[in-house]
């Protein structure tokens, strides 16, 4: 009797485990349907929609905001950054691409680039001067008060495009010049933390929450660098093909849903790639073989690990440009004409967006 009672009370364990297992729901991936990309006008902002199959409609929004240079993102918002006003930063909805807020002070001429750490404050790159005496700057950012003046506990050297401010916990890793610096969120205390021998080329996090950072090559090869915990140097790869320089203005990127870093060689125009978990960098694409000859974008987008490479296909004219989508074994999956004057930047929604 007490070993049926006993094989009664295992039967029932394992039935209440089996349900328990059964009611726990994985959550659901996020699906990025849908895409906008921004175009550099001097005039206007104007964004192009691009739908699930990859059809675009130019000018789905058009403002006043002169010569917007970035998309940024927090907390699945989307922020657009422009050099004039009357709105520097513009937070949209990604639904109906309605402005929800908007920054119109600035102490600096020509913000650039945005990366928010919370709903309210951020940091944001501005350019000044001119030809070889343009400077670089950094400067604190509040949704109440506005764009402030540059930040002296940094150089006027901060690398110029979306690579160089990157999010871990509570700090914002920046890219200044040589060196990798710290802010912590709370205090806002500006460290060094390392100095490479030539400038940083971007600052990378992967899908496993890996910190890497690339460095161009001058004084020496070009590397990617790991990153411990506490930001000491974890490992350092070389990169060893003489022909990849990895420079500054190379647009490198990388999705953190992912573990390739992708960026276009300015030389060559040649796309190359660089795998975290593999260590292996290889050439990917050559978009000049496939209608374009000027990269402005390369994206890898989040779900179907798809290349978006978009750029114009005739230098003189901003007008006629392009996106050319590459599977992942290299192939050219489709091609997309008139995708915006002077394409410069890309975001992937999860939102469903209606024209």
């Amino acid at each position: 009797m007490k070993s049926c009672l006993t094989r009664l009370a295992l039967i029932g364990l394992l039935f209440v485990v089996s349900c328990t297992k059964k009611d726990v729901i994985p959550e659901a991936p996020i699906t990025y349907n849908n895409a906008f990309i921004l175009s550099l006008e001097s005039d206007k902002t104007a964004l192009t929609f691009l739908d699930e199959n990859q059809i675009a409609t130019p000018n789905v929004t058009v403002s006043e905001n002169a010569e917007s240079t970035s998309f940024s993102s927090y907390n699945n918002q989307l922020y657009i950054v422009s050099q004039n006003g009357p709105s520097y930063i513009s937070k949209v909805n990604l639904e109906t691409l309605s402005v929800e807020e908007s920054i119109t002070s600035s102490n600096v001429s020509s913000p650039s680039y945005l990366q928010m750490y919370s709903n309210t404050d951020g940091l944001v790159i501005n350019t000044s001067g001119s030809g070889r005496s343009r400077n670089y700057n950094l400067c604190h950012v509040n949704t109440t008060t506005g764009i402030g003046d540059a930040i002296s506990e940094v150089s006027n050297d901060i690398l110029f495009n979306n690579a160089a401010l990157i999010l871990d916990a509570e700090n914002v890793l920046i890219a200044d010049g040589k060196e990798l610096v710290v802010m912590n969120m709370t205090t806002k205390e500006f460290t060094s933390v390392i100095t490479f021998d030539d400038s940083i080329s971007g600052l990378l996090k992967d899908k496993n929450g890996t910190i890497w950072v690339a460095k161009e090559k001058r004084a020496t090869a070009a590397t990617f660098t790991k990153l411990n915990a506490d930001y000491s140097i974890n490992e350092t790869v070389t990169v060893t093909d003489g022909v990849i320089n990895l420079y500054t203005n190379s647009i490198l990127t990388m999705n953190s849903e992912n573990v390739n870093a992708f960026w276009s060689e300015s030389a060559s125009g040649k796309i190359y790639t660089f795998n975290t978990e593999t260590k292996v960098i290889e050439e990917f694409a050559t978009p000049s073989n496939d209608g374009i000859a000027f990269n402005t974008v390369v994206k890898q987008h989040p779900n179907t690990k798809q290349v978006y490479v978009i750029g114009l296909k005739d230098f003189m004219d901003p007008n006629n440009s392009a996106l050319v989508i590459y599977n992942a074994d290299k192939t050219v999956a489709k091609t997309v004409d008139n995708v915006g004057a002077s394409p410069i930047d890309l975001y992937f929604s999860a939102k469903e967006f209606q024209i």
